[in-house]
């Protein structure tokens, strides 16, 4: 990549973030890479870490205040779908390579992350790599999804787990 391309891309990441260029959020997003479907959605003062052309947005979804995008692999928001203020999507994870005993254990993961139509995701919560969000969920605030959650549940806890069925 050469330095013309990263220096405008660092430069495009503060604007996004920019109280007074709001309303260029979503051009500039799409010029880092965000993926907008019919229209897309809108990411407000979320730190993007990886790519964000693996950011895929629907049609009326949105990432409140505050969030945090692990994108090294794909990271998809259905239809009306809100992730609420501070929540992290983790799409990898890695202890420390080589310097780290745990990494003959626990070796290097990356694997997407997908959330289905009319979700909301709770403050404060969690969703680890590889986890499937069906549609009409409600994750509570604090959760920590480990697992695939099926469509038209509540989930909640550490890690989250169906408290009751909504449809």
């Amino acid at each position: 990549m050469n330095i013309f391309k990263v220096i405008r891309n660092r430069i495009l990441k503060r604007l996004c973030n920019m109280i007074f260029f709001y309303k260029y959020r979503k051009k500039w997003n799409k010029m880092l890479g965000v993926k907008y479907i019919d229209g897309g959605g809108d990411m407000v003062n979320t730190r993007v870490v990886g790519n964000y052309s693996n950011i895929i947005l629907h049609k009326n979804s949105e990432i409140n205040d505050g969030c945090y995008l692990l994108a090294k692999d794909k990271i998809e928001i259905g239809e009306n779908s809100t992730l609420a203020y501070r929540v992290t999507i983790l799409t990898g994870a890695d202890p420390n390579g080589p310097h780290n005993a745990l990494s003959k254990l626990y070796p290097p993961l990356k694997a997407p992350v997908t959330i289905g139509k009319d979700v909301w995701v709770g403050a404060n919560s969690t969703i680890l790599p590889g986890v499937k969000i069906g549609d009409f969920v409600v994750v509570a605030a604090g959760s920590v999804v480990t697992k695939d959650i099926p469509s038209g549940t509540l989930v909640a806890g550490v890690p989250a787990e169906i408290k009751k069925k909504l449809i």
